[in-house]
């Protein structure tokens, strides 16, 4: 395995320094393997309804309005419970705070399985989703301050990577498990047990695997040392050089730690106050010097997941209502969606009894199919970016993102040609596949102990706003869906113009470092 900068007589150094002796090898990769469990667990929490929503529809009858309601609840509980969680990661650790939350979570998801009614669902999918999104606030500062500078940008793009897949890793099980036709009623619970609950149970498993996982690891040794706890951080380094080297603990050269300057936290009193505590965490991200990077990060994941969620959200429901259009020939892609939404709709609202209602049927494979290319292909591109991104640099690699979705968003709005209006509507939520760079400047623009909080104000702008975004498309959709779709493409366009902004690839380097 590959150890950078290792020097036999070197006892002192920086942490930065200390982390690329540890090496790079299967520490790393264990780390990043179970980040990304969490972190798909957490996507697969967001997105579930939004496979299964016709399915829920259909055994719920839910109007247009409970339906962007449901999908948009996850949204909701994270957006609530972010800044939490960006507390606990900064003060209580990023690891211990993953422990604590994301098994609750996973149990909320388990009874959200066999919730017999719409409120019952709602309740129980936020509780989920809010303390799922522990791992957002948490996972992303863990595996950036564990993974040696060299890899960092790629290895958060390989992370981003599992926020894309999550429809695909959905779709896959949804093909067998939807062609299963069984309605069991179970009285004492007052519900009708149907192949969408058997399938959210089968969800959780990556959350289980990833909470034993995040069991066997170790925490962030640059917390650990922000806090003052620099023999327990040289611990954790001995066990990852250990690991990824295979050399024995002594040989390990390092004996002291220091952080740089402008990773150290200004001290403040035991006594003080939460309130007092929470602002300490936040108010420095929106103050010189961070306050004009903080802004236009923000800004730029607010474009981007305003458009991306939203439409991600609505893309199962639309693909499946695009595909049951009886006429696609020289219509553009809103005239197709709005006219079968109002026929799908027209024969729901006509169907009243639950157990004679058919729903077994009501998601056709090809849009299963339709919707793991579209996740898939979100996961293959972001991939190719952590190849793209080193050579490129983050700034352009930002830039291109923005450019390709805001094309295909305008063929999108006048193409006729089905196939071809399908892959535009596919592409355009890709502006997505910026996240991986965002995260790494949150990561490395600011200090260590503001991280935790700066990735969850994160979550709570792009969750934020793509809870609106989808009650938005939600109500727009039938009535004005070329207004809509033109909004959103100014919308990404602003964010092209403010990413033009961002500081060159070498300042932030210099930050890092």
């Amino acid at each position: 395995m590959e150890v950078m900068g290792s020097d036999k007589s070197l006892k002192k150094c920086t942490y930065e320094d200390a982390l690329d002796i540890s090496g790079f090898g299967k520490y790393t990769y264990g780390m990043l393997s179970v980040c990304c469990l969490l972190i798909l667990e957490m996507s697969i929490d967001i997105f579930g309804f939004s496979v299964l929503l016709p399915s829920v529809t259909c055994d719920m009858n839910l109007t247009t309005n409970q339906q962007g309601l449901l999908s948009a609840v996850p949204l909701v509980g994270i957006m609530v419970s972010s800044y939490a969680w960006g507390l606990c990661a900064d003060t209580l650790g990023r690891r211990k705070t993953m422990i604590v939350a994301m098994p609750i979570g996973l149990l909320f998801n388990l009874a959200t399985s066999i919730a017999p009614n719409f409120t019952s669902l709602c309740l129980l999918k936020l509780l989920s989703a809010g303390f799922s999104s522990s791992a957002n606030a948490a996972a992303f500062v863990l595996l950036g301050e564990t993974v040696p500078r060299q890899y960092r940008s790629r290895f958060m793009f390989l992370m981003a990577s599992a926020t894309m897949v999550g429809q695909l890793f959905i779709s896959l099980p949804a093909l067998a498990t939807f062609s299963l036709k069984f309605h069991i009623y179970v009285p004492w619970l007052g519900m009708e047990y149907r192949p969408w609950r058997l399938l959210m149970q089968i969800l959780c498993i990556p959350g289980l695997l990833g909470i034993i996982g995040i069991l066997l690891l170790e925490e962030s040794p640059k917390f650990l040392l922000s806090k003052g706890l620099e023999d327990k951080a040289l611990d954790v380094l001995k066990k990852m050089y250990h690991s990824n080297t295979g050399l024995d603990y002594d040989n390990y050269p390092v004996r002291t730690l220091h952080l740089e300057k402008s990773d150290l936290k200004t001290s403040s009193s035991s006594s003080d106050s939460i309130l007092r505590h929470m602002w300490n965490q936040t108010a420095p991200l929106f103050k010189p010097p961070l306050l004009k990077n903080s802004l236009m990060l923000y800004f730029i994941l607010l474009c981007a997941y305003m458009t991306s969620t939203g439409f991600t959200m609505w893309v199962p429901t639309m693909s499946n209502a695009y595909f049951n259009g009886e006429d696609t020939t020289g219509k553009t892609f809103c005239e197709v969606l709005t006219a079968s939404i109002r026929v799908t709709s027209s024969k729901y609202a006509n169907s009243t009894s639950k157990i004679t209602r058919d729903c077994d049927d009501v998601i056709r494979p090809l849009t299963l199919y339709a919707v793991i290319i579209y996740s898939g292909l979100c996961g293959t591109l972001n991939l190719l970016l952590t190849f793209i991104v080193g050579p490129l640099g983050k700034k352009k690699t930002t830039l291109l993102v923005f450019i390709v979705c805001i094309t295909a968003g305008i063929v999108l709005m006048f193409v006729r040609v089905p196939m071809l209006s399908m892959l535009m509507f596919y592409i355009f939520p890709y502006v997505a596949l910026i996240l991986g760079n965002i995260n790494s400047y949150l990561v490395e623009l600011n200090p260590t102990y503001l991280r935790g909080m700066a990735t969850c104000l994160s979550v709570m702008v792009a969750r934020g706003f793509g809870f609106a975004s989808v009650q938005l498309i939600g109500a727009l959709l039938i009535s004005n869906c070329e207004p809509m779709m033109a909004g959103y493409i100014v919308l990404v366009i602003l964010g092209l113009i403010t990413a033009c902004f961002l500081p060159p690839d070498s300042a932030v380097s210099a930050l890092a470092k």
